[in-house]
């Protein structure tokens, strides 16, 4: 009998446990306008203008390399009817090969502008990040989500204007 007793306990135990950690997990949900403190912060506008130094050399870039190929092309299309089948076929290759160089040369530099790009937001958006959880952990938020992706919250759970006040943001 006394082992039927243990075991009760044993298994209430268990089943209420569970319960009771979760309802003393249970925290307060916060919600960021990232979006318009990144917009307002005086690092990104200048970060912004770094990438639009770099970006600008390689559009021109990119641009006189699809000048120079659709040249080559218009060129191709003038000459074909003259060429000997051999001969188109072989203009025909290069054509191809010069079009597939650029688009790598373009995926190329697509690449390096993303990564150049996430150098560059990065200190940007541990500042961000930092005063968020800040905030948080002094208004007990266990959870901060963007405001963007909360269907609904109350004014009260947002988080923005405090965020934008330990940066600075007027």
């Amino acid at each position: 009998m006394s082992r039927r007793i243990v075991m009760a306990v044993g298994l209430s135990m268990v089943l209420v446990a569970p319960q009771s950690f979760a309802a003393q997990e249970a925290s307060k949900v916060g919600v960021v306008d990232s979006g318009k403190i990144l917009q307002q912060l005086p690092e990104t506008k200048q970060a912004e203008a770094s990438l639009q130094s770099a970006a600008a050399p390689l559009q021109k870039e990119i641009a006189l390399k699809n000048q120079e190929f659709q040249k080559a092309v218009a060129d191709y299309k003038k000459q074909a009817p003259a060429l000997k089948p051999a001969a188109r076929e072989q203009k025909e290759k290069e054509l191809t090969a010069k079009g597939q160089a650029m688009q790598k040369f373009q995926q190329e530099q697509s690449v390096a502008f993303e990564k150049k790009q996430q150098e560059i937001f990065a200190p940007i958006r541990q500042k961000l990040n930092s005063a968020i959880e800040s905030i948080a952990q002094k208004e007990g938020f266990g959870v901060v989500l963007d405001k963007n992706t909360a269907i609904y919250f109350t004014p009260e759970n947002d988080l923005t204007f405090k965020v934008m006040n330990q940066l600075n943001i007027k």
